[in-house]
């Protein structure tokens, strides 16, 4: 399951593509005509520990750029729904401008996908003559494109494309499809023409259906791995899109009007931001590194400190959550962010006293970056989310050991960041160990002495776009009905035991609350008041509250889950799951290998061996990126 590589050399678009391709299509007066829905999907049933409430006050950072893009690109008719806030909204029923959108874009992850299926089925419910044009894309999307496609009891609801790259993609379909429109057609039926003459395949990031003439046998086309966009700074700022925000409601068509603008800060009282992504790590159940092409991209400090400010200065918005998959992985840039951020100002103050800032990283390379700290704080951020896992390393080695993590935790505490580690509890570790620190109660209590504000404890699942994903269907180690009941995607949320080989999987479901427990209950909310921690007190008393509160739903939720596990019977899955349809390669000849360890070269060298020229001629400064 784990993303191929694109071939070396040929894994980023050109620098300077993305913004050439939203100025052409700026300039293509049909683009301005287009309007577009964009829907983040949303199962409730995946309300709980450790997301719960901190989901309803965040807009997510993938439907945001997707908007963002399109308005770059001159597309300025938009509307985000989020279904968490508005979960009755129907496309079926969706109007703007008095018409049907010309596209519906549905983004999801994999726990949310049954929830975009039944958008997707009432999308296909619209007219021919009136259907927008259904793209599909997120998570589910990039790593299992073909389950957008033969729906139904009859296989005969299909999305029209899925999106298995980032906003270049999308905008790159758009321009090809545009080309093949004419006066008054609609857009879906102008991608049908492209689509059958075959001009999308040299597109790469879309799987598309294809139905042959003479019933010849129904097929998905996969047009392969996406070229990433590497210089970030080419991306738009991130503050349109937050004009086009659907307010929370019940009623299944849109609002006259998006959220207002001096209403944004009261909803989104957290901002995710793209600062960088990649990570040096290669963690069998994690799809990271291959997604991001074994490369770490990242802003420039200018321009990350220029989007905190138009957002505190046009919107009132002042926490942000980057959308890091290890934001330490390279000292250079971390140091170059934070001395720059440091020193910035934000209406004549400091940075530090007019926005917050938190993101995530590993044990190992915070250790690294240990001398940094007090930077970190002047530079406004507040807190550091660790993938620790495994304290023991025992599961997963990436320097995550006892004592060096400890001493991370000492330093952030002195320094006013709060450590907000994340575990996993998988097959043989025991729920208590005298005198180690295997077992998961004695980490979560090692880790809450050393000074963690807040703990996230998540079952091992198997994760799609791993290679952790195969092995274990076929080993039989994953659930497909458990008491008589199908175990769909939403459970695949780290919350649910769905897959191990323990003889009673009902006695891990109650570990993992036992572990949540451990961290969060009356005793530590005693302690943490009575023994506040210097520069961390309010924060360490509300994660408390928070956690305590949260956990209460948890266990209502693992009290079914592990009822369930006990009563019985469990059927195993045999087989990985996998596409209804046969796909084919629409460039079969085209290599794309696995390279665990290879690093791109940077992008001034790809520029070069691509335009044959000695330098870059649009004057666009070119970071050296790389996974090291």
């Amino acid at each position: 399951m784990e993303l191929p590589k694109r071939p070396l050399g040929d894994e980023y678009v050109r620098p300077g593509g993305f913004r050439e391709i939203c100025q052409r299509l700026a300039a293509d007066p049909r683009m301005g005509e287009l309007t577009a829905q964009v829907m983040y999907a949303f199962d409730r049933r995946t309300r709980l520990l450790p997301f719960l409430f901190a989901d309803w006050r965040i807009i997510p950072a993938g439907v945001r750029a997707i908007t963002d893009s399109l308005h770059a690109a001159g597309l300025k008719d938009s509307r985000i729904v989020f279904q968490l806030w508005s979960p009755n909204v129907k496309p079926s029923r969706s109007l703007i401008n008095g018409k049907t959108p010309d596209i519906l874009l549905i983004s999801s992850m994999q726990i949310h996908a049954l929830e975009a299926y039944k958008l997707i089925a009432d999308a296909c419910t619209i007219p021919e003559d009136r259907r927008p044009l259904i793209l599909c894309g997120g998570p589910k999307s990039i790593y299992e494109p073909w389950d957008n496609f033969a729906l139904g009891d009859r296989g005969e609801i299909n999305a029209d494309c899925a999106i298995t790259g980032e906003s270049y993609v999308l905008l790159d379909m758009l321009e090809r499809v545009l080309a093949f429109k004419g006066p008054g057609e609609s857009l879906r039926r102008a991608f049908l023409r492209a689509r059958d003459s075959r001009a999308l395949e040299d597109v790469p990031g879309l799987v598309y259906r294809v139905d042959p003439p003479g019933g010849r046998e129904a097929h998905l086309v996969d047009t392969g791995i996406q070229r990433l966009v590497q210089y970030l700074d080419e991306l738009p700022i991130p503050l349109a899109a937050f004009s086009r925000v659907e307010p929370p409601h019940k009623r299944e068509t849109l609002s006259p009007r998006p959220v207002p603008k001096e209403e944004i800060y009261k909803r989104s009282r957290i901002t995710s931001l793209i600062m960088t992504q990649g990570c040096k790590f290669r963690c069998s159940y994690c799809p990271i590194p291959a997604y991001n092409q074994n490369s770490f991209r990242f802003k420039s400090p200018e321009r990350l400190a220029d989007e905190m400010t138009i957002l505190n200065q046009e919107l009132g918005l002042r926490n942000f959550f980057g959308t890091d998959d290890n934001f330490l992985n390279r000292r250079d840039t971390v140091e170059e962010i934070v001395e720059y951020m440091s020193k910035r100002r934000i209406d004549g103050h400091r940075i530090h006293k007019k926005v917050r800032w938190a993101t995530e990283a590993t044990i190992h390379d915070a250790y690294k970056c240990i001398d940094l700290m007090p930077r970190m704080r002047q530079s406004g951020m507040r807190a550091l989310w660790f993938g620790v896992e495994d304290l023991t390393g025992t599961m997963v080695k990436k320097g995550q050991a006892g004592s060096k993590t400890a001493e991370v935790f000492a330093e952030m505490n002195n320094n006013g960041l709060c450590p907000m580690p994340m575990m996993m509890h998988h097959d043989g570790q025991p729920l208590y160990t005298p005198g180690s620190l295997y077992g998961l109660v004695n980490q979560v209590r090692y880790l809450r002495k050393h000074g963690a504000i807040s703990v996230q404890i998540t079952v091992l699942t198997p994760a799609v776009g791993t290679n952790f994903f195969d092995k274990p269907y076929t080993d039989g180690m994953v659930f497909k009905n458990v008491a008589g009941r199908r175990v769909d995607e939403a459970r695949f949320d780290g919350n649910h035991v769905v897959a191990t080989n323990e003889a009673r999987p009902w006695l891990k479901q109650w570990n993992l609350i036992l572990g949540y427990g451990a961290f969060y209950n009356p005793l530590s909310l005693l302690g943490a008041m009575l023994m506040p921690k210097r520069r961390l007190s309010g924060a360490d008393i509300g994660m408390q509250f928070i956690g305590m509160a949260a956990l209460a739903k948890t266990t209502l939720d693992s009290l079914v889950w592990s009822w369930r596990l006990w009563w019985g019977p469990i059927e195993r899955c045999t087989v990985v799951p996998g596409s209804k349809l046969p796909i084919v390669k629409a460039r079969p000849n085209e290599i794309e290998t696995k390279r665990p360890t290879a690093i791109p070269p940077d992008s001034l060298e790809v520029w070069q061996s691509r335009m044959k020229t000695p330098k870059p001629q649009d004057g666009i400064p070119l970071p050296i990126l790389a996974a090291g």
